[in-house]
Parts: C-alpha cells; structure tokens; sequence
C-alpha cells in the first residue's frame, strides 16, 4: 500500500521510520496546490491540520490518519465514504490526559498578551510597554473538559480567581466557581475558550455572546475557529474594545487567514499564531505513536 504525507517536517522520525518498514511511502512537505494534484491517488493520507484533505469523488484512498482531536481539515464526505477508514485522536481521552502542549500554550497565549509581547518584539517605546499581571485576574474558563481543568489548576498557581461554564460536566474542584455563560462573560477580566467543534458548537459565542465581553478584557482561543463570531471580534479589536488572542481561525487552510494577517500587523490588542499550540517535540512524538498504534491494529485486523 502507498502512504502520502504532505508535511513531514510536523511528524516523528519515529513514525516515519516504523511505516517506511511496512508500506511505500512518500513523506515531503508538498504545498496545499500540489497536495491536491497527488493525495487522491495513495492508498494512505498522514496529516496534521496544516493540509485540508479535500473531496475527491474518484479516489484510491482507505485511510486517512490524522493525530489530531479536531478533524475539520477533512472534507465530511470522507466520513460517509465506506471505503475510507478515518483515524484520528477525537476520543482518545484517556491517553490525551498525559499530552500537555495545548494546555500550556494558553497559557503562553495569556501571558504574552498581558506583558505586551507583540509591542516589546516590534521595539516600541518603554512608555508602551507597561504590562498586567496574571495575579489575582477573574479567569473565565468555558469549557471544563480536559484541557480546561488543566487550565483551570494552572491559572490557580498564578494566583487567579477561576470561574467556569460547562453544561455537560456536574462535579468540578471547589476552586471553580461555577457561573451561566453570560455571568462569566460579563464577569471576567480573561475568558479561554476550551470546548470542541461539533455542529452544536459552531459559532458558539456569537455576536450578542460576544457583546457581553467587558471592554478591555481578553478572549482567548485556542480551540478551533468555528466556535466565535471571528467578524464582530475584529470589529471590536479595530474599535480597541477587547484583546483577542488565538492561535485557531476559520479557514485557515484557504483565505481565512488573510484578515488576521492584516490585522494582527496593524492592531497591538489582536494577537494570532497560526496553529501551533500542539506543536512540541514531546506531543508530536506521543500523538505520532498513538494514531500509529491505533492504525496498524485495525490494519492488522483486517488482514485477518
């Protein structure tokens, strides 16, 4: 069987050496445009989510392998094709509890807001580069699943107050003050977005959601795109409103990113990093096993 790989440089040598050994495999770092030429013709596509896998109604293809939870960079319609098998890290909860890269890069995402990163890289006067402290903030946390718990014990250790809103999990540590989404909203000085994409979710904070903000606090995304008002929140960051930082767009793999990128060169109090939070050595390697541990069992299996 022949195995595509469109970005070899965000996967393990480990992984590529174990699937060198048993298919035929081709790992490059192939632009979206050249990508698309070739993928449909393999019988195996490895991807992150920097390659969109788009629908091809004639393919050659069996599996799609994508060590990721989000999977909105494969077309749907591979989802209801019976001939193609998706394998992905959507519910793998029990292993994803020891992968930390996520959870720390919100952090990071918190704290290079409030100490003006963006205005201390681009030299601007001292004056202008007067910071916040993380202490004592009122931290929103929406979503208390897995990463927003981990979330939730760091930011706790920093000294701030956590507030939090989840509708689908009823046992949280007594530290969270649980509040409706729209106390949080209207309470908080810092608000993380950490649910998952599924259809229910899409735009989630929509724009009266987002109007709740209060003026000057900080809406952090790290989750997926989908799930904000991404046109009123530009809105807000051009009128200096609220802070945005996000390291997740909508269409990122199109022309979503061409706003952000004009914007985020323009506006101090819009800070985007172009979907890198789950990019460490640590969680590439272990996420890279994973997706290869669960592939080559039902691979196996098959064969039987």
């Amino acid at each position: 069987m022949k195995l595509i790989c469109p970005s070899k440089d965000l996967f393990s040598t480990e992984i590529k050496n174990k699937l060198e050994k048993k298919f035929d495999c081709f790992f490059s770092n192939l632009s979206q445009k050249k990508f698309n030429k070739v993928f449909y013709k393999y019988d195996i596509v490895l991807t992150r989510f920097d390659r969109h896998v788009p629908f091809k109604r004639t393919h050659s293809i069996k599996y799609i392998l994508s060590p990721t939870t989000g999977t909105n960079h494969i077309d749907n319609r591979y989802f209801s094709d019976k001939k193609v098998k998706i394998l992905s890290l959507k519910n793998e909860q029990i292993f994803l509890k020891n992968v930390q890269a996520s959870t720390e890069f919100t952090v990071l995402l918190i704290l290079m807001t409030l100490r003006n990163i963006k205005k201390i890289s681009n030299n601007f006067d001292r004056k202008y580069l007067i910071g916040s402290e993380i202490y004592d903030k009122k931290i929103g946390i929406i979503g208390l699943g897995r990463i927003g718990l981990k979330l939730a014990k760091i930011l706790k250790s920093f000294g701030c107050k956590i507030y939090g809103y989840d509708n689908n999990i009823l046992k949280i540590p007594k530290f969270i003050k649980k509040l409706t989404l729209n106390n949080l909203l209207k309470k908080c000085n810092i608000i993380s977005i950490n649910i998952p994409l599924n259809r229910e979710n899409i735009n989630f904070l929509n724009k009266t959601k987002i109007n709740l903000i209060k003026k000057n606090a900080l809406l952090v995304n790290s989750s997926r795109g989908e799930l904000v008002d991404e046109k009123h929140i530009l809105k807000l960051v051009k009128k200096k409103k609220i802070y945005y930082s996000t390291d997740v767009i909508k269409n990122e793999l199109k022309d979503g990113n061409k706003k952000f990128k004009k914007y985020s060169s323009v506006f101090s109090n819009l800070l985007w990093t172009k979907h890198v939070g789950g990019l460490t050595k640590e969680s590439i390697l272990k996420t890279d096993l994973r997706i290869l541990k669960l592939f080559l069992k039902y691979y196996d299996l098959k064969k039987i």
